[in-house]
């Protein structure tokens, strides 16, 4: 199944919006089907593929294979076209391929993974913990599983082993020496083990961290540059709290408080430096600094700055020439230069004044500029950018919850149908469900009850 989502911007209206596309059933999951499928959707709708400035995906071969790619395909059409990598897939890479490199994270992962597994299939373990932590007095969260295809499992799973440290590792005393079971005991061994606590502990705090990046990378209608500043921000954060002299790192009060409560010899934290440092490294590969080089003449932070009079002029040239094709009102690259002279200056007093404080903002307020017709073409290409393919994973959800086991003879024609209206009504949008009524029963000879 292929699910489209189309990021797009009303003519009169300052405002971009991603909406439901459709729910298409493939041949074959090859990349020129996909791109077969995608030309045939715009046919349908009488939509003009030039207009696309964007493909965001999952970053799979077939997508964005860089010769027969999905991607690839679609730019020997249109020459503009620019291919994105979905930022939330880049984190979870990032943090998967530093996770493999590290021993002690394949130690944590067997934990992790033992801990849910002995309490999710078995109701009789699962209460005996609950008697054990009314008696303690302490609250149980629910042990979440590792899961692959879930940007925030291995943070869920590591809070909830977290949470439960008290009670888990009292429980696991008590089924060792009384009942001898070798998985109880196995895990007390690790859960009395200070170093390893310590290290659970700090990849809690590491990994809630990322999960905030993770959940920023899933908003509506993400702008490329805001995704890409949250990254890079990120970043830097966590190299300045962690990865400087050892003296100097930051850990919080609970990483701390676990380090004074364990013997000298195991307050060595390496390990997961290590994994900080790899994972730092990967996400650095993952979203280099000049990634959106030829889109730095509308940067917040270069904006807000110190700029010469020359600042973007040669960035803005490559844009026009690049794009062309589809500017309402081309003109000579000297006009749009000096069209976004005024438009920096103008710029620079609104985020001055506070006025305007995200790239969303800048957007909207150069496309109300009357004065910056010309250049609020660029900027509105660049507003339409999608960061994150977050919109087409709840579209699958949305897909299962509406065909389910009992509905599992629902056509796709059906399924596309509901699916725009649940996507509508989840907007907040009208829906005249007599129309709606009116179309289905006419659609076809049906019995009247």
């Amino acid at each position: 199944m292929l699910v489209l989502y189309i990021k797009y911007r009303e003519e009169n209206n300052v405002n971009h919006k991603t909406v439901f596309g459709s729910i298409i059933q493939l041949t074959a999951c090859t990349a020129q089907d996909i791109v077969q499928t995608i030309t045939q959707f715009y046919t349908n709708h009488e939509l003009d593929m030039q207009k696309m400035v964007m493909l965001t995906s999952d970053g799979a071969s077939v997508m964005l294979g860089k010769h027969n790619g999905v991607g690839a395909l679609l730019k020997r059409q249109i020459p503009h076209l620019t291919e994105q990598h979905c930022v939330a897939h880049r984190e979870d890479l990032g943090i998967d391929e530093s996770w493999k490199d590290i021993p002690l994270m394949c130690d944590v992962e067997t934990l992790l993974r033992t801990v849910y597994s002995t309490f999710s299939r078995s109701t009789v373990k699962r209460g005996k913990l609950e008697d054990l932590a009314k008696i303690l007095d302490e609250d149980t969260l629910s042990f979440r599983p590792l899961n692959e295809v879930r940007w925030l499992s291995r943070y869920q799973a590591v809070n909830a082993v977290l949470r439960n440290y008290t009670v888990l590792e009292e429980y696991c005393k008590r089924e060792s020496s009384d009942n001898r079971d070798p998985v109880a005991n196995y895990c007390y061994k690790k859960l009395t083990d200070s170093k390893f606590k310590v290290t659970l502990t700090a990849l809690g705090d590491v990994l809630g961290e990322l999960s905030h990046l993770c959940l920023s990378f899933q908003r509506r209608n993400l702008t490329v540059m805001e995704g890409h500043c949250f990254a890079r921000a990120k970043l830097e954060k966590m190299r300045s709290q962690y990865l400087t002299k050892e003296k100097d790192v930051k850990w919080s009060d609970r990483v701390k408080e676990v380090m004074r409560a364990s013997s000298a010899d195991t307050k060595n934290t390496g390990e997961i430096t290590r994994f900080i440092r790899k994972l730092c490294d990967h996400l650095d590969a993952r979203f280099p600094e000049d990634e959106l080089k030829e889109w730095s003449a509308f940067d917040i932070e270069a904006l807000s700055s110190d700029i010469s009079f020359e600042y973007g002029a040669a960035d803005i040239a490559t844009l026009a020439k690049k794009y062309e094709a589809i500017l309402h009102h081309p003109h000579s690259v000297e006009v749009i230069n000096s069209e976004y002279t005024k438009f920096k200056y103008i710029m620079r007093q609104k985020l001055k004044h506070g006025s305007i404080s995200t790239f969303s903002d800048l957007a909207a307020a150069t496309l109300k500029c009357e004065e910056l017709k010309h250049i609020s073409q660029l900027v509105d290409i660049c507003a339409t950018f999608q960061a994150s393919s977050a919109d087409c994973e709840r579209g699958f959800s949305l897909m299962n919850r509406i065909k389910t086991a009992s509905r599992n003879r629902l056509e796709v024609g059906h399924l596309d149908q509901l699916m725009h209206i649940k996507s509508k009504l989840q907007a907040d949008e009208a829906i005249n469900l007599d129309n709606v009524y009116n179309h289905w029963r006419l659609e076809k000879d049906r019995r009247k009850n």
